[in-house]
């Protein structure tokens, strides 16, 4: 029973994330790449959550799909979870577009 929960898990995880690897970048390199979109009303960040030594993010935007790691020391994330545990909901961060929005409410 344990082996197909565990199975189950990864294959919603890799469903979630998409086959794509995660690009390990910095903290202030993330922070950069959140500046830059193509369409305002998609793009949206994930936060799918951390391990030990790792946050992790997704960016979907109008053909653009791609997965980030940052080390966990170089950016702060609130209300942290373990990452594949919530992969069925992860958080939409308030970055991209989503910031500008925010901020001009």
């Amino acid at each position: 029973m344990k082996t197909w929960a565990f199975i189950l898990f990864m294959a919603m995880a890799f469903f979630v994330t998409g086959c794509d690897e995660f690009e390990t970048v910095s903290g202030p390199q993330l922070m950069e790449t959140t500046k830059y979109w193509k369409e305002p009303k998609v793009a949206i960040w994930y936060y799918l959550g951390s391990d030990p030594d790792y946050h992790y993010f997704h960016f979907k935007d109008l053909g653009v799909s791609k997965n980030y790691r940052v080390k966990r020391g170089e950016i702060v994330v609130e209300s942290v979870f373990l990452f594949g545990k919530n992969v069925e909901k992860p958080r939409v961060m308030p970055w991209g577009p989503l910031a500008l929005i925010k901020k001009e409410t």
